[in-house]
């Protein structure tokens, strides 16, 4: 073979595997993100997110153009309807794959700072002034079509790609504060990653551009970088990869989203549930007592003429049964008081609601602490701690007749499990007496999951009771300390 035709089909396949590889990494990331998008999202990175995958379905589909079209149709110009179409088609598919780009920061900002609407047609101005950039400078029928094409592409990279990808960094660097309600750590490194691939692209894919005799193309070029030993596709390549690979991560944000729609409606549907439990409770239970003490009350009037000494005895009864009553009373309110002022101990928070939930009663508690875990919980966690401690011991005190109460707390290495046993009545011995007992076994289970873990509880007719839940130490984001979410048990 000739040496010079050997060279020129090496060169062929570098450029080809090179215009391949670039092409790629956009194409997957615009097909992956068109796929994974939700317009409706409430958040607003979320809602912008497909001008993002627009973009990256027209750049990659542009550079496989390289490839793809023919150079005998390249080098037929304007002369053939074919080449005019071709040449002029391909060079404006890139200058619109920018105006996306250019389109997703500009429209991402003007949510996010609250920028006046007009900001918005930006990308459509810049568009308009490459096309009329592009169509003045038109060298004419029958003149070298090549340098003309290339100018073209390097004013869509300095109008729109330089703009595009670094307003589109600082867009999403400005989705921080939006992301950070939704507890996931790993979005923080994918917002930083993204940001920081998209300013690499603005180096690689923006401002490094042929040769060409204007500023700043006629110093900062390919030529350049070749010169100090880095080749400019290989920059491009990496640069593509980057971006294709954290905006990918990105998308979590939908993933996290569900997640935390999810866990408000099953909030919402434990507040109902709780409601309705009090409004049940403070009718069965509070109301009727009271209702008693009235009746009793009223005895005790009628015996005050004829039995003083039985009137005494029975009011003694009834003070009794008064405190009683603002015992219950006292326990409804400490699980109404939300947003309190908990210990970061969650061995405190137990042993606080124990002690305050038993004091009144002749209950031997045994405590049984193990391990040296970090002992982490965020505060929606331990408000949660809170109510499910104060629902077991209540219902101990209320139901079980117990007279001991065993509390072993395990400090794991990444969550605490806590076990409470009681020696009382146990649990009726069918499925359906136990669903007769109300919501409050739903109710633990369902705090136990908004905490990230799980709970179970046994027990046999006689036998006492065994509840055991764990729940994992946070870690900033709401998830469980690999970046990924908290199981739902």
């Amino acid at each position: 073979m000739d040496p010079a035709l050997h060279e020129l089909t090496g060169q062929y396949w570098y450029w080809s595997l090179f215009f391949f590889i670039y092409g790629l990494s956009f194409f997957l990331m615009g097909f992956g993100v068109l796929v994974r998008s939700r317009w409706g999202s409430n958040l607003t990175l979320g809602r912008r997110l497909p001008w993002l995958a627009i973009f990256g379905l027209l750049h990659g589909a542009n550079e496989w153009g390289y490839i793809f079209i023919p150079a005998r149709i390249v080098a037929e110009g304007w002369q053939t309807l074919r080449g005019a179409l071709l040449n002029g088609g391909h060079a404006l598919l890139l200058a619109l794959s920018y105006t996306f780009l250019l389109a997703f920061g500009i429209n991402l900002l003007v949510d996010t700072r609250n920028w006046a609407g007009w900001v918005r047609t930006l990308p459509a101005l810049g568009l308009g002034s490459w096309v009329l950039l592009f169509s003045l400078t038109f060298p004419g029928s029958g003149a070298a079509i090549g340098p003309w094409l290339v100018s073209g592409d390097i004013m869509a990279r300095y109008l729109l790609a330089v703009p595009g990808s670094i307003l589109s960094a600082l867009a999403i660097l400005a989705q921080g504060e939006e992301l950070a309600r939704l507890r996931r750590r790993s979005l923080r490194f994918c917002l930083a990653g993204s940001a920081a691939a998209l300013f690499l692209y603005t180096f690689a894919g923006g401002l490094l551009v042929p040769p060409a005799p204007f500023l700043p193309a006629s110093i900062l070029n390919t030529d350049l970088l070749m010169g100090l030993g880095l080749p400019a596709p290989a920059l491009r390549i990496l640069s593509s990869v980057l971006v294709a690979y954290f905006i990918f991560r990105l998308l979590e944000v939908y993933d996290a989203e569900e997640q935390r729609f999810r866990e408000a409606v099953r909030e919402r549907e434990m507040l109902w549930r709780e409601r309705e439990k009090i409004r049940r409770d403070l009718h069965d239970g509070v109301i009727q007592s009271i209702y008693g003490l009235a009746l009793g009350l009223e005895h005790s009037r009628s015996l005050l003429a004829d039995n003083p000494a039985a009137a005494a005895n029975r009011l003694q009864t009834l003070s009794c049964q008064a405190e009683e009553v603002i015992d219950d009373l006292r326990g409804y309110l400490a699980g109404l008081h939300l947003g309190q002022e908990l210990p970061a101990d969650p061995v405190a928070i137990i042993k606080d609601r124990a002690a305050d939930l038993v004091q009144d009663n002749s209950f031997n508690i045994s405590w049984h602490i193990q391990g040296k875990g970090p002992a982490r919980l965020d505060s929606d966690q331990r408000d949660h701690l809170y109510h499910m401690v104060t629902e077991i011991f209540s219902n101990i005190r209320r139901h079980a007749r117990a007279s001991q109460i065993r509390v072993q707390v395990d400090l794991g290495a990444d969550g605490l499990k806590v076990t409470i046993k009681d020696n009382g009545i146990g649990l009726p011995g069918t499925a359906a007496d136990r669903r007769d007992q109300g919501q409050g076994l739903g109710n633990l289970r369902q705090r136990a999951a908004l905490a990230g873990g799980w709970l179970e509880f046994t027990g046999l007719p006689g036998r006492g009771t065994t509840v055991t839940f764990w729940l994992p130490y946070s870690t900033g984001d709401g998830g469980d300390g690999n970046g990924h979410p908290r199981h739902v048990g």
